[in-house]
């Protein structure tokens, strides 16, 4: 019986034999569409009641319309702007100086992150430096990349980059000085070189950390965009919400602050899901992130 039963487990059939301590065992959760459509409610049942209170309470006048337009007014605003395509052109503005950051801060942080955290040489040379430029605030280097660049994309996208650099730069470093020192050891014992060692082991070990890091800059960028938007750019959904500003459009305002939130949320879980395909074997990456 014994033999039939491990042959059963053997060969992926369905064993009839009830667990040893009598309780069964647990069934793995099912992602078929309908899990996925009672997923989807859940999450939208906190957005759509807060929707539904705010234009209840404009209607009731609890709210000034003229301090914070109702979801409708907003809804009203949207329609206009997306229609004769003035949204979709500061849409596309937004989108370009944005990746472009990120991947530029991408190119520069992941390395230096690396060096950082792998070389105590460096790590010391560099330390009382990065202290010194990592606390300074985006708002702080606008007048600054205006000098440099001028008003336009340059010096956008240089703020951005400036944004998401530093969660990428700083997870990186953690990700590399935090890889276990007996997988290390063990390498060398093996002769193994410390070129392999850091291709082979260290940066396999780091990448969950790595990319956590680039999630969190791909979160910052969106937030320096709409700064560096507002004063250094004269196209953009930051310098939508500017202009509406100033024309007392307080709906457009609204309507900008919302396509910031979805652009952000679209690129997150971008990023989370290619997270999730790429490092499947890291049991730290929650697949209800």
């Amino acid at each position: 019986m014994a033999v039939a039963v491990q042959e059963a487990v053997r060969d992926g059939a369905p064993s009839a034999a009830p667990p040893a301590d009598g309780v069964p065992a647990p069934s793995r959760r099912r992602w078929g569409p309908r899990r996925g459509l009672e997923t989807l409610l859940v999450y939208l049942v906190m957005p759509v009641g807060l929707l539904a209170l705010w234009q209840i309470a404009s209607d009731l006048g609890w709210i000034s319309a003229y301090l914070l337009p109702p979801p409708s007014r907003a809804a009203t605003g949207f329609w206009e702007i997306a229609t004769d395509g003035t949204l979709w052109l500061h849409v596309k503005a937004s989108l370009f100086r944005s990746i472009a950051g990120f991947l530029i801060a991408t190119s520069i942080a992941v390395p230096l992150g690396v060096l950082v955290g792998w070389s105590p040489l460096f790590r010391r040379l560099s330390h009382i430096t990065l202290l010194l430029l990592i606390p300074i605030p985006i708002t702080a280097w606008i007048s600054i990349a205006i000098v440099w660049f001028g008003i336009g994309d340059a010096s956008a996208v240089f703020l951005v980059a400036l944004g998401a650099a530093v969660p990428i730069l700083i997870n990186t470093i953690h990700g590399v000085e935090w890889v276990e020192p007996i997988y290390i050891e063990a390498a060398r014992m093996l002769g193994t070189g410390p070129r392999q060692i850091l291709w082979r082991i260290v940066l396999p070990a780091a990448l969950p950390n790595i990319f956590t890091g680039l999630r969190l800059g791909l979160r910052n960028s969106w937030a320096g965009l709409v700064v560096a938007e507002m004063i250094g750019a004269k196209s953009g959904v930051g310098y939508l919400i500017w202009d509406a500003r100033l024309m007392m459009r307080s709906d457009l305002v609204i309507v900008g602050m919302m396509m910031v939130g979805v652009l952000g949320l679209v690129s997150d879980q971008t990023m989370s899901w290619l997270g999730h395909r790429l490092l499947r074997w890291h049991e730290g990456l929650s697949r209800n992130d």
